[in-house]
């Protein structure tokens, strides 16, 4: 369904009929952005670090101009908001959106490798914080969006692996 950008439609959820949406989250490292970028590819509109209190207002307004595929990382970066994320999928799951959700996973020791490798640093890091506790902290706080979708531990996987399997995924569930 194509929208204007200047429609007003009395009901917004006619607009979100149809729509596809793909939520990625899961710890940091463990590989959201290469699943992003991977969507981006697919033609979907991707925004990363996306607080989750914005979720529904990017909907509403990239539906309003006739957007059909979205993809958005929701994870730890966006802060406390985190935890309204089930209540906000389950709202966007009522108005008859095609919503799937990826939880990204990784041992810690896998996790720890990455970022050693990087050399980035850990979005809950800080002076009085190991990076090992860091990670351990980010799983406790995202330990119940895990069984909200599909959970992917990626720690056996190399990117290349991870792409294939969002694309087969992509494509399987379209």
């Amino acid at each position: 369904v194509y929208a204007s950008p200047a429609c007003r439609c009395s009901q917004p959820s006619a607009m979100l009929a149809g729509m596809r949406i793909v939520i990625i989250s899961g710890l940091s490292g463990s590989g959201k952005s290469i699943a992003l970028n991977i969507l981006e590819d697919a033609s979907y509109y991707c925004v990363d670090n996306l607080p989750s209190q914005m979720l529904r207002p990017l909907v509403d307004h990239l539906g309003q101009r006739g957007y059909d595929k979205i993809a958005a990382a929701i994870d730890i970066r966006g802060g406390d908001s985190i935890a309204m994320l089930p209540q906000q999928l389950a709202e966007l799951r009522a108005q008859h959106v095609e919503l799937e959700f990826l939880f990204l996973d990784a041992k810690t020791d896998t996790l720890l490798k990455r970022y050693f490798e990087t050399r980035r640093r850990h979005p809950l890091a800080d002076e009085q914080h190991t990076l090992t506790e860091s990670i351990a902290e980010e799983r406790r706080r995202l330990e119940r969006l895990a069984e909200l979708g599909h959970h992917i531990d990626t720690s056996d996987l190399k990117p290349n692996a991870l792409r294939d399997w969002i694309r087969q995924f992509i494509v399987r569930d379209s």
